[in-house]
Formats: structure tokens, C-alpha cells, sequence
């Protein structure tokens, strides 16, 4: 699926979703109060994507309310932030290619990390709002 995000990732902050770090991801949960977690993510241009498995509140949340918040802290600079506000497409990963790249994005090896690799599907992030810090 193609997808074009409405605003770029600024150049002073793309470092942070090059890099091999952990992101916040907030959705909306079924109480209407935000949920919270932390997540891989992986940079595709300027859109995000996320492997997600299908039994986890997260993606309950984004297939009920697709949207979602993604913030990023430079781990060298507690200052220096990274905010996506952003709609959600879900799409199926029937044969898990997604995220075995996002494993391996993190230097890991799919067949003995110990998450499950069956029932995934990827969460495209297209921002429509970025808040930068620092």
C-alpha cells in the first residue's frame, strides 16, 4: 500500500527513528483513556511503520481508532524529543516478511527472538502533525 505523508520528519530529528531505539507509542484505548507502550518502529521516508501482533491491546486500540501518537527521547539528550501525531492504515503481514525486517532492523535474529511470529500485521503511521524539542 502506498502511502504519502502530509508533513516531513525534520532532518534535525530523523536520527532518532534511523537509529535503533525504543519509541512510545499512545492509542486511544477502549475506555477512552490513552494507552501507552513501548514499541520498535521502522522508517520508511517519512512514514513509520510498526509490526504489531493482533492479540495485543495496541492493536485493538488502532483498529478501533486509528490513530496514534509516537514520541522519541534522545537517549543522549532527555531535551532533545521527537512527537508523530498520526492516522493508522493496518495491513495484513501474512508471511511475518515485516517483521522479521524489523528484527533484523535491531540487529536480532527472527527465528529465535522470542516473540511471536505468526498472526502480525503492520500499522503504517502517517504523520500529520510533528512537534519537535531541542
Amino acid at each position: 500500500m502506498s502511502v504519502e505523508a502530509t508533513v516531513t520528519i525534520p532532518e534535525s530529528h530523523r536520527d532518532l527513528l534511523t537509529a535503533q531505539g525504543v519509541a512510545v507509542l499512545s492509542t486511544v484505548g477502549p475506555d477512552a483513556l490513552p494507552q501507552s507502550t513501548a514499541i520498535w518502529y521502522y522508517l520508511d521516508g517519512d512514514i513509520v511503520r510498526l509490526s504489531l501482533h493482533r492479540s495485543r491491546q495496541k492493536f485493538q486500540n488502532l483498529v478501533k481508532h486509528p490513530a496514534a501518537t509516537l514520541f522519541l527521547l534522545d537517549p543522549t539528550n532527555p531535551y532533545r524529543t521527537l512527537e508523530i501525531r498520526a492516522d493508522v492504515v493496518i495491513e495484513d503481514d501474512p508471511d511475518s516478511s515485516f517483521y522479521e525486517r524489523v528484527v533484523r532492523h535491531y540487529g536480532q535474529d527472527p527465528d529465535t527472538f522470542p516473540a511471536p511470529k505468526d498472526n502480525r500485521a503492520i500499522g503504517t503511521l502517517t504523520p500529520r502533525k510533528i512537534n519537535v524539542n531541542g
